[in-house]
């Protein structure tokens, strides 16, 4: 891997010409993915280049790159490192317009100005998350998931000391020690964990990332910085130092630490991965590939330090014995993939509703079984007064974490679809109304609703995800998570009589809700 380039697929210049990195704005959602704009110039031109919001690890401003390589840059010429204590009452936040240099886009520029010694220095907004709060791509993504935490872990406190119990949704490579610090430095400092989970309701009800300086502990840093017309800009925090752990142990569990016997019964399923990725041949970044790989962990890992003034024994916890199945036999269902050697850096879990969200037109909609049911309760319930109109998502569901059953039916090979009917009301209500193909299962109805703007397309992907990854049932903590985030949840089961009734039960169900 060391050898390795991981390259911008869309990098927009000539091979060999060194562009600087002029400024990352702030992230934004497209097609279900956070995304940045990174705009960068060579030769007097500056052109706008679309990014994952995971790749924010590899940037660094006012740094070269060439070919689009994100794992090497050169900072610019008299630029000096030097420590900085950054203590909480020595910090002002900064807010201005901006011209992108060489373009005639404008944007704001969001710092925190710190004192020091004396001196001044900026520091981009944008900085402290990739360096302080979110230095790694799952803390990352979790910046614009309200209250996302138990989805992923639960976590248990004894004296000196903290147990991670990690669900099947928490990727087993964050379980590395680099990783665990860092995670566990956030949630035992109150003021940085405040911090953090603010983000997502200030992102989902503004559309912007922004947050105050509210930290109440000095945070030391080794920085590159950089004397400029406006005075010094930190223009890449190198290492975050003297991190204070308050345990002695931290322990974990995860599905995936299992003891494994040897077993005589013939796969399942095996996976075939016909890859053109071989050896030292560069690994391309692609922004319309969904989820990611481990090799990226080196990318950020690399990029900056964290120093912390002790180290905790870190223990792993295995579940019971599992059994290994390693051999074949004509019952053992093979599925063959193409690796072409292009990659993302979106998040691993959340992004991976495979073909994005689009509408169908209701009246064409032409299904089988019990989505068609649904789907004609639907032609009916358009039909009442109290309906302005129906807008309706169908697609199959997405991968999840591993080999989920559940997004196949019962057949093994047939993949589970899925139907998300959007019913605005002739008041204005909006009503969110999911189902699925059940095939003889209890799965109930969910009717989602909500006074606030609320970002449904990435509701839609989470509650989907988290269906597949929870095996057919839906996630309650992920269900409550969402509720403490102003959404109302409302489950209905399904009835056995005719689809003129069901539509006037769920007519009845929704005026319901809109009258309480």
């Amino acid at each position: 891997m060391s050898e390795q380039q991981v390259k911008l697929e869309n990098w927009p210049f000539k091979n060999g010409e060194q562009a600087q990195l002029l400024w990352i704005s702030s992230p934004f959602s497209l097609n279900h993915k956070i995304m940045l704009n990174a705009y960068f110039r060579a030769n007097e031109v500056t052109k706008k280049v679309l990014v994952d919001w995971g790749t924010l690890p590899a940037l660094a401003i006012q740094h070269f790159y060439v070919n689009g390589d994100i794992r090497k840059s050169v900072p610019p010429m008299d630029t000096e490192q030097i420590e900085i204590t950054i203590h909480p009452n020595l910090v002002m936040y900064s807010e201005k317009k901006w011209n992108i240099h060489g373009t005639k886009e404008n944007d704001v520029s969001r710092s925190f100005i710190v004192t020091n010694q004396g001196k001044k220095y900026i520091l981009p907004l944008i900085e402290v998350v990739r360096s302080i709060l979110a230095p790694n791509r799952f803390l990352l993504y979790r910046l614009f998931e309200s209250n996302s935490f138990p989805q992923f872990f639960i976590e248990q406190y004894e004296l000196n000391k903290i147990h991670l119990a990690f669900s099947s949704n928490y990727d087993l490579k964050y379980t590395r020690q680099e990783f665990l610090y860092q995670l566990v430095w956030l949630l035992s400092r109150p003021d940085l964990r405040n911090i953090f989970e603010n983000i997502a309701f200030n992102f989902m009800s503004i559309g912007i990332l922004k947050f105050d300086w509210t930290f109440t502990q000095p945070i030391i840093i080794r920085a590159l910085v950089k004397q400029g017309k406006y005075g010094s800009t930190i223009l890449k925090v190198e290492c975050v130092k003297n991190k204070i752990l308050p345990f002695n142990e931290i322990s974990f569990s995860h599905p995936g630490l299992q003891e494994h016997e040897k077993s005589n019964e013939a796969k399942k399923y095996t996976f075939y991965m016909n890859s053109k990725v071989q050896g030292t041949d560069d690994i391309t970044l692609n922004v319309e590939v969904d989820g990611t790989t481990d090799s990226f962990d080196l990318v950020e890992m690399g990029n900056q330090k964290h120093e912390y003034t002790s180290h905790p024994k870190v223990t792993k916890i295995q579940k019971k014995s599992a059994k290994q199945r390693i051999h074949e036999d004509e019952n053992t269902k093979k599925y063959y993939f193409e690796d072409k050697g292009d990659r993302s850096t979106g998040d691993v879990g959340g992004q991976q509703l495979v073909r994005g969200l689009e509408y169908n037109a209701l009246h064409e909609i032409q299904l089988q079984g019990e989505l068609q049911d649904f789907i004609n309760v639907l032609k009916i319930l358009e039909q009442h007064s109290q309906i302005s109109s129906i807008r309706v998502i169908m697609d199959i569901l997405p991968e999840g974490n591993g080999e989920r059953k559940f997004k196949y039916l019962d057949d093994g090979t047939t993949r589970r679809k899925y139907v998300i009917a959007e019913v605005y009301m002739a008041g204005g209500k909006k009503f969110n109304i999911i189902e699925v193909e059940r095939e003889n299962r209890s799965l109930s109805l969910l009717i989602l609703s909500s006074n606030m703007f609320k970002n449904w397309n990435a509701i839609y992907t989470k509650l989907l995800l988290t269906l597949v990854n929870g095996s057919g049932f839906w996630h309650g903590g992920y269900l409550e998570n969402i509720k403490n985030n102003n959404v109302d949840v409302k489950r209905m089961k399904h009835s056995r009589k005719n689809i003129t009734y069901r539509a006037e039960s769920l007519l009845n169900k929704l005026l319901k809700n809109i009258a309480t």
